[in-house]
Protein backbone atom coordinates (compact mmCIF):
# COMPACT_ATOMS: atom_id res chain seq x y z
CA UNK A 1 0.00 0.00 0.00
CA UNK A 2 2.83 2.23 -0.58
CA UNK A 3 2.05 5.53 -2.14
CA UNK A 4 -2.09 5.07 -1.24
CA UNK A 5 -1.69 8.38 0.76
CA UNK A 6 0.16 10.47 -1.75
CA UNK A 7 -2.06 8.98 -4.72
CA UNK A 8 -5.36 10.23 -2.63
CA UNK A 9 -3.95 13.72 -1.79
CA UNK A 10 -2.81 14.45 -5.78
CA UNK A 11 -6.57 12.83 -6.99
CA UNK A 12 -8.34 15.49 -4.25
CA UNK A 13 -5.63 18.14 -5.71
CA UNK A 14 -6.83 17.56 -9.57
CA UNK A 15 -10.24 17.42 -8.47
CA UNK A 16 -10.24 20.88 -6.61
CA UNK A 17 -8.56 22.43 -9.77
CA UNK A 18 -11.48 20.81 -11.87
CA UNK A 19 -13.47 24.06 -11.66
CA UNK A 20 -16.44 22.11 -13.99
CA UNK A 21 -16.09 18.92 -11.48
CA UNK A 22 -16.58 21.31 -8.68
CA UNK A 23 -19.31 23.38 -10.24
CA UNK A 24 -21.19 19.93 -9.75
CA UNK A 25 -20.25 19.75 -6.25
CA UNK A 26 -21.69 23.36 -5.08
CA UNK A 27 -24.43 23.63 -8.16
CA UNK A 28 -26.42 20.06 -7.42
CA UNK A 29 -26.82 20.66 -3.44
CA UNK A 30 -27.57 24.74 -3.72
CA UNK A 31 -30.47 23.78 -6.77
CA UNK A 32 -31.81 20.78 -4.44
CA UNK A 33 -32.03 23.66 -1.65
CA UNK A 34 -34.12 25.83 -4.06
CA UNK A 35 -36.22 23.29 -5.18
CA UNK A 36 -36.95 21.93 -1.97
CA UNK A 37 -38.44 25.61 -1.01
CA UNK A 38 -39.57 26.92 -3.85
CA UNK A 39 -41.73 23.50 -4.22
CA UNK A 40 -43.03 23.87 -1.03
CA UNK A 41 -43.95 27.63 -1.73
CA UNK A 42 -45.60 26.76 -4.98
CA UNK A 43 -48.18 24.82 -3.16
CA UNK A 44 -51.51 25.92 -3.16
CA UNK A 45 -52.24 26.64 0.66
CA UNK A 46 -55.53 25.45 0.08
CA UNK A 47 -57.85 27.14 3.25
CA UNK A 48 -58.44 25.83 6.82
CA UNK A 49 -60.17 22.61 7.25
CA UNK A 50 -64.06 22.93 6.10
CA UNK A 51 -65.98 23.86 9.69
CA UNK A 52 -67.55 20.76 10.75
CA UNK A 53 -71.39 21.48 10.36
CA UNK A 54 -71.68 18.30 13.43
CA UNK A 55 -69.53 16.24 15.28
CA UNK A 56 -69.95 12.90 15.21
CA UNK A 57 -68.91 9.48 16.72
CA UNK A 58 -69.03 6.04 14.10
CA UNK A 59 -69.38 2.81 15.37
CA UNK A 60 -68.37 -0.42 13.31
CA UNK A 61 -69.08 -3.46 14.29
CA UNK A 62 -71.73 -2.89 16.25
CA UNK A 63 -75.92 -2.80 15.21
CA UNK A 64 -76.26 0.97 16.60
CA UNK A 65 -79.12 3.41 15.15
CA UNK A 66 -78.24 7.21 14.31
CA UNK A 67 -79.07 9.28 17.44
CA UNK A 68 -77.98 12.92 18.41
CA UNK A 69 -76.41 12.87 22.24
CA UNK A 70 -76.33 16.35 22.87
CA UNK A 71 -74.38 18.94 21.65
CA UNK A 72 -70.65 20.75 22.19
CA UNK A 73 -69.87 24.30 21.23
CA UNK A 74 -73.37 24.81 19.83
CA UNK A 75 -72.97 21.90 17.44
CA UNK A 76 -74.55 18.82 17.61
CA UNK A 77 -72.83 15.05 18.40
CA UNK A 78 -73.99 12.83 16.41
CA UNK A 79 -73.91 8.94 16.62
CA UNK A 80 -73.51 7.51 13.70
CA UNK A 81 -73.08 3.76 12.09
CA UNK A 82 -71.23 2.73 9.73
CA UNK A 83 -71.24 -0.61 7.25
CA UNK A 84 -67.99 -0.47 4.79
CA UNK A 85 -64.70 -1.14 5.62
CA UNK A 86 -62.63 0.40 8.90
CA UNK A 87 -59.37 1.58 6.76
CA UNK A 88 -61.35 2.55 3.92
CA UNK A 89 -63.76 4.69 5.86
CA UNK A 90 -60.79 6.55 7.56
CA UNK A 91 -59.77 7.48 4.06
CA UNK A 92 -62.70 8.53 2.71
CA UNK A 93 -64.04 12.21 2.64
CA UNK A 94 -66.66 10.76 5.35
CA UNK A 95 -64.21 10.89 7.97
CA UNK A 96 -63.80 14.53 8.97
CA UNK A 97 -60.81 15.41 11.33
CA UNK A 98 -63.20 16.33 14.48
CA UNK A 99 -64.83 12.83 14.36
CA UNK A 100 -63.62 9.42 16.10
CA UNK A 101 -64.32 5.80 15.10
CA UNK A 102 -65.21 3.28 17.45
CA UNK A 103 -64.14 -0.19 16.30
CA UNK A 104 -66.30 -3.10 17.43
CA UNK A 105 -65.20 -5.91 14.97
CA UNK A 106 -62.72 -7.90 18.04
CA UNK A 107 -65.70 -7.06 20.69
CA UNK A 108 -63.49 -8.10 22.93
CA UNK A 109 -60.42 -6.12 21.28
CA UNK A 110 -62.38 -2.43 21.28
CA UNK A 111 -60.51 0.06 19.31
CA UNK A 112 -60.51 4.14 18.60
CA UNK A 113 -59.63 6.21 16.08
CA UNK A 114 -59.04 9.93 16.64
CA UNK A 115 -56.83 13.09 15.81
CA UNK A 116 -55.05 13.95 19.25
CA UNK A 117 -54.37 17.28 18.03
CA UNK A 118 -57.77 18.30 17.73
CA UNK A 119 -59.63 19.74 21.00
CA UNK A 120 -62.70 18.40 19.94
CA UNK A 121 -61.48 15.34 18.77
CA UNK A 122 -59.74 14.46 21.65
CA UNK A 123 -63.19 15.44 23.91
CA UNK A 124 -64.92 13.20 21.98
CA UNK A 125 -62.25 10.18 22.18
CA UNK A 126 -62.77 10.15 26.09
CA UNK A 127 -66.39 10.45 25.94
CA UNK A 128 -65.86 7.52 23.53
CA UNK A 129 -64.11 5.79 25.81
CA UNK A 130 -66.62 6.02 28.83
CA UNK A 131 -69.74 4.95 26.15
CA UNK A 132 -67.64 1.68 25.63
CA UNK A 133 -67.18 1.30 29.15
CA UNK A 134 -70.45 1.80 30.16
CA UNK A 135 -72.87 0.47 27.21
CA UNK A 136 -70.42 -2.96 26.83
CA UNK A 137 -72.40 -4.93 28.76
CA UNK A 138 -76.01 -3.88 27.01
CA UNK A 139 -75.00 -3.73 24.16
CA UNK A 140 -73.81 -7.14 23.43
CA UNK A 141 -75.97 -8.63 25.98
CA UNK A 142 -76.50 -12.43 24.93
CA UNK A 143 -73.84 -12.31 22.88
CA UNK A 144 -70.82 -12.66 25.46
CA UNK A 145 -70.26 -15.80 27.36
CA UNK A 146 -71.17 -14.80 31.05
CA UNK A 147 -68.78 -12.86 32.75
CA UNK A 148 -66.79 -12.00 29.44
CA UNK A 149 -65.21 -8.30 29.66
CA UNK A 150 -63.31 -5.84 27.40
CA UNK A 151 -59.91 -7.25 27.16
CA UNK A 152 -58.45 -4.15 25.90
CA UNK A 153 -59.10 -0.91 24.38
CA UNK A 154 -56.68 0.47 21.74
CA UNK A 155 -56.06 3.87 20.79
CA UNK A 156 -54.79 5.09 17.33
CA UNK A 157 -53.74 8.86 16.73
CA UNK A 158 -54.37 9.11 13.41
CA UNK A 159 -52.26 12.60 13.30
CA UNK A 160 -49.21 11.05 14.85
CA UNK A 161 -49.93 7.50 12.26
CA UNK A 162 -49.45 10.44 9.45
CA UNK A 163 -46.38 12.17 10.55
CA UNK A 164 -44.53 9.09 10.74
CA UNK A 165 -41.26 8.26 8.43
CA UNK A 166 -43.95 7.11 5.61
CA UNK A 167 -42.40 9.86 2.72
CA UNK A 168 -39.19 10.31 3.79
CA UNK A 169 -38.84 6.28 3.87
CA UNK A 170 -40.49 6.49 0.39
CA UNK A 171 -38.45 9.23 -0.78
CA UNK A 172 -34.84 8.89 0.70
CA UNK A 173 -33.62 6.42 -2.19
CA UNK A 174 -34.02 8.45 -4.67
CA UNK A 175 -32.70 11.62 -2.55
CA UNK A 176 -29.21 9.87 -1.66
CA UNK A 177 -28.99 7.44 -4.48
CA UNK A 178 -29.35 9.97 -7.59
CA UNK A 179 -26.98 12.23 -6.18
CA UNK A 180 -24.41 10.39 -5.17
CA UNK A 181 -24.08 8.19 -8.24
CA UNK A 182 -24.21 11.09 -9.86
CA UNK A 183 -21.37 12.61 -8.28
CA UNK A 184 -19.04 9.56 -8.51
CA UNK A 185 -20.09 9.76 -12.20
CA UNK A 186 -19.09 13.18 -12.84
CA UNK A 187 -15.33 12.59 -10.14
CA UNK A 188 -15.18 9.03 -11.64
CA UNK A 189 -14.73 10.36 -14.89
CA UNK A 190 -11.52 12.36 -14.71
CA UNK A 191 -9.49 9.39 -12.42
CA UNK A 192 -7.91 7.55 -15.67
CA UNK A 193 -9.65 8.92 -18.61
CA UNK A 194 -8.34 12.49 -17.58
CA UNK A 195 -5.05 11.50 -17.45
CA UNK A 196 -5.22 9.89 -20.73
CA UNK A 197 -6.64 12.93 -21.98
CA UNK A 198 -3.97 15.75 -20.28
CA UNK A 199 -1.15 12.90 -21.90
CA UNK A 200 -0.14 12.15 -18.32
CA UNK A 201 -1.36 8.13 -18.04
CA UNK A 202 1.97 6.99 -19.21
CA UNK A 203 3.75 8.39 -16.49
CA UNK A 204 1.47 7.03 -14.11
CA UNK A 205 1.59 3.86 -15.05
CA UNK A 206 5.62 3.78 -15.43
CA UNK A 207 5.57 5.35 -11.62
CA UNK A 208 7.25 3.41 -8.69
CA UNK A 209 3.74 3.03 -6.68
CA UNK A 210 1.97 -0.81 -7.03
CA UNK A 211 -1.25 -0.60 -9.13
CA UNK A 212 -3.51 -1.78 -6.15
CA UNK A 213 -2.31 1.66 -4.14
CA UNK A 214 -3.00 4.00 -7.81
CA UNK A 215 -6.23 2.06 -7.79
CA UNK A 216 -7.57 2.64 -4.15
CA UNK A 217 -6.13 6.05 -4.17
CA UNK A 218 -8.36 6.97 -7.10
CA UNK A 219 -10.95 5.09 -5.53
CA UNK A 220 -10.88 6.01 -2.13
CA UNK A 221 -10.82 9.88 -3.60
CA UNK A 222 -13.88 9.29 -5.73
CA UNK A 223 -15.36 8.05 -2.37
CA UNK A 224 -14.51 10.90 -0.16
CA UNK A 225 -16.10 13.86 -2.56
CA UNK A 226 -18.49 12.05 -3.56
CA UNK A 227 -19.47 11.27 0.52
CA UNK A 228 -19.28 15.19 1.07
CA UNK A 229 -21.04 16.32 -1.98
CA UNK A 230 -24.30 14.04 -0.67
CA UNK A 231 -23.87 14.74 2.80
CA UNK A 232 -24.06 18.64 1.67
CA UNK A 233 -26.94 17.78 -0.73
CA UNK A 234 -29.15 15.97 1.97
CA UNK A 235 -28.23 18.65 4.39
CA UNK A 236 -29.47 21.83 2.71
CA UNK A 237 -32.18 19.75 2.09
CA UNK A 238 -33.05 19.04 5.64
CA UNK A 239 -32.55 22.75 5.78
CA UNK A 240 -35.00 23.48 3.47
CA UNK A 241 -37.38 22.03 5.23
CA UNK A 242 -36.60 23.61 8.82
CA UNK A 243 -36.91 26.71 7.07
CA UNK A 244 -40.29 25.87 5.91
CA UNK A 245 -41.47 24.59 9.22
CA UNK A 246 -39.69 28.10 10.51
CA UNK A 247 -42.14 29.88 8.08
CA UNK A 248 -45.25 28.15 8.56
CA UNK A 249 -45.28 26.28 4.47
CA UNK A 250 -45.66 23.28 4.79
CA UNK A 251 -43.21 20.94 3.46
CA UNK A 252 -43.72 18.48 0.81
CA UNK A 253 -40.42 16.40 1.05
CA UNK A 254 -41.54 15.32 4.72
CA UNK A 255 -38.53 16.02 6.55
CA UNK A 256 -40.05 18.11 9.10
CA UNK A 257 -42.05 15.35 10.67
CA UNK A 258 -39.07 12.79 10.63
CA UNK A 259 -38.06 10.82 13.76
CA UNK A 260 -34.81 9.61 13.25
CA UNK A 261 -32.77 7.40 16.20
CA UNK A 262 -29.04 8.18 16.23
CA UNK A 263 -28.82 3.73 15.46
CA UNK A 264 -30.61 4.58 12.17
CA UNK A 265 -28.98 7.71 10.98
CA UNK A 266 -25.67 5.52 11.52
CA UNK A 267 -27.13 2.59 9.76
CA UNK A 268 -27.80 4.83 7.21
CA UNK A 269 -24.55 5.98 6.72
CA UNK A 270 -22.71 2.90 6.85
CA UNK A 271 -24.59 1.79 3.57
CA UNK A 272 -24.01 4.74 2.14
CA UNK A 273 -20.45 4.37 2.42
CA UNK A 274 -20.87 1.00 1.17
CA UNK A 275 -22.75 2.22 -1.94
CA UNK A 276 -20.24 4.73 -2.42
CA UNK A 277 -17.38 2.34 -2.28
CA UNK A 278 -18.90 0.05 -4.75
CA UNK A 279 -19.67 2.75 -7.13
CA UNK A 280 -16.48 4.86 -7.15
CA UNK A 281 -14.41 1.07 -7.88
CA UNK A 282 -17.78 0.91 -11.02
CA UNK A 283 -16.84 4.48 -11.53
CA UNK A 284 -13.18 3.88 -11.96
CA UNK A 285 -13.49 0.65 -14.43
CA UNK A 286 -15.68 2.27 -16.22
CA UNK A 287 -13.11 5.59 -16.80
CA UNK A 288 -10.13 2.94 -17.37
CA UNK A 289 -11.95 2.39 -20.86
CA UNK A 290 -12.53 5.71 -21.77
CA UNK A 291 -10.20 8.24 -24.07
CA UNK A 292 -11.30 11.41 -22.07
CA UNK A 293 -13.55 12.52 -19.56
CA UNK A 294 -16.62 12.95 -22.02
CA UNK A 295 -16.45 9.61 -23.35
CA UNK A 296 -16.23 8.31 -19.59
CA UNK A 297 -19.47 10.45 -18.93
CA UNK A 298 -21.52 9.10 -21.31
CA UNK A 299 -20.81 5.84 -20.31
CA UNK A 300 -21.72 6.19 -16.91
CA UNK A 301 -24.96 7.55 -18.00
CA UNK A 302 -26.18 3.70 -17.95
CA UNK A 303 -25.57 3.06 -14.42
CA UNK A 304 -26.95 6.13 -13.27
CA UNK A 305 -30.23 5.29 -14.94
CA UNK A 306 -30.33 1.76 -13.47
CA UNK A 307 -29.93 3.46 -10.38
CA UNK A 308 -32.82 6.02 -10.79
CA UNK A 309 -34.91 3.15 -12.09
CA UNK A 310 -34.40 1.30 -9.17
CA UNK A 311 -34.71 4.04 -6.94
CA UNK A 312 -38.09 4.85 -8.87
CA UNK A 313 -39.13 1.07 -8.69
CA UNK A 314 -38.39 0.99 -4.74
CA UNK A 315 -40.50 4.30 -3.62
CA UNK A 316 -43.79 2.72 -5.35
CA UNK A 317 -43.56 -0.66 -3.59
CA UNK A 318 -46.62 -1.98 -1.42
CA UNK A 319 -46.02 -4.15 1.67
CA UNK A 320 -43.06 -6.21 2.50
CA UNK A 321 -40.99 -7.24 -0.07
CA UNK A 322 -39.53 -11.22 0.05
CA UNK A 323 -36.16 -11.76 0.91
CA UNK A 324 -35.04 -12.70 -2.95
CA UNK A 325 -35.59 -9.20 -3.43
CA UNK A 326 -32.53 -8.05 -0.76
CA UNK A 327 -30.76 -10.10 -3.00
CA UNK A 328 -30.97 -7.30 -6.44
CA UNK A 329 -27.94 -4.68 -6.64
CA UNK A 330 -28.72 -1.15 -5.94
CA UNK A 331 -32.51 -2.05 -5.25
CA UNK A 332 -31.94 -4.36 -2.04
CA UNK A 333 -30.07 -1.07 -0.85
CA UNK A 334 -33.35 1.18 -1.71
CA UNK A 335 -35.12 -1.63 0.33
CA UNK A 336 -32.47 -1.35 2.87
CA UNK A 337 -33.11 2.19 3.69
CA UNK A 338 -37.47 2.40 3.49
CA UNK A 339 -37.04 -0.48 5.79
CA UNK A 340 -34.68 1.47 8.49
CA UNK A 341 -37.08 4.03 8.03
CA UNK A 342 -39.78 2.41 8.54
CA UNK A 343 -38.50 0.56 11.79
CA UNK A 344 -39.18 -2.75 10.01
CA UNK A 345 -35.79 -3.90 8.74
CA UNK A 346 -34.57 -7.60 9.58
CA UNK A 347 -31.16 -8.15 10.29
CA UNK A 348 -30.95 -11.14 8.10
CA UNK A 349 -31.87 -8.43 5.32
CA UNK A 350 -29.42 -6.05 6.63
CA UNK A 351 -26.69 -8.54 6.47
CA UNK A 352 -27.71 -9.85 3.28
CA UNK A 353 -27.13 -6.31 1.64
CA UNK A 354 -23.98 -5.41 3.49
CA UNK A 355 -22.32 -8.42 1.79
CA UNK A 356 -23.82 -8.12 -1.36
CA UNK A 357 -22.30 -4.88 -1.75
CA UNK A 358 -19.35 -5.39 -0.39
CA UNK A 359 -18.72 -8.21 -2.56
CA UNK A 360 -19.20 -6.50 -5.78
CA UNK A 361 -17.39 -3.60 -4.78
CA UNK A 362 -14.32 -5.96 -4.61
CA UNK A 363 -14.67 -7.96 -7.56
CA UNK A 364 -14.91 -5.07 -9.70
CA UNK A 365 -11.86 -3.40 -7.92
CA UNK A 366 -9.92 -6.77 -9.05
CA UNK A 367 -11.55 -6.18 -12.77
CA UNK A 368 -9.65 -3.18 -12.57
CA UNK A 369 -6.33 -4.18 -11.35
CA UNK A 370 -6.17 -7.20 -13.96
CA UNK A 371 -7.70 -4.70 -16.53
CA UNK A 372 -5.08 -1.62 -15.28
CA UNK A 373 -2.38 -3.43 -18.02
CA UNK A 374 -4.18 -4.21 -20.35
CA UNK A 375 -3.69 -2.86 -24.39
CA UNK A 376 -7.00 -1.94 -24.45
CA UNK A 377 -6.39 0.24 -21.55
CA UNK A 378 -3.16 1.75 -22.68
CA UNK A 379 -5.17 2.87 -26.45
Amino acid sequence: MHGLGTIFCHEMKKIGKEKSLLLGFILLPVISLLMTVGVSLLQPKGGEEAEAQAYRMFFAGVGIERINIGSVDGKDVWIEPVEEDVETFLKSDAFHEYDVLVDYSDIQNVHIYYYENNGISAYLKLSAESFVRESYSSVFAGRLPEGSQIRTTALTDLKEKENANRIIAMLLPYMLILPLTANIANFASDTVAGDKARGTFYQVMLSPVAPISLILGKIFSVCAISLLSSTLYIGLDVLGSVLCEKFGVRDVFGFSGVSVSSRQILLIVLYAVLLCYFFSNLGVLISLFCKDMNQAQIAQLPVTLLCTVSALLAMFRFGISPKSHYLIPIYNLCLIFQDLLNGRARLENMIMVAVCLFVLAVAVMVVTLLSYRSERVRT
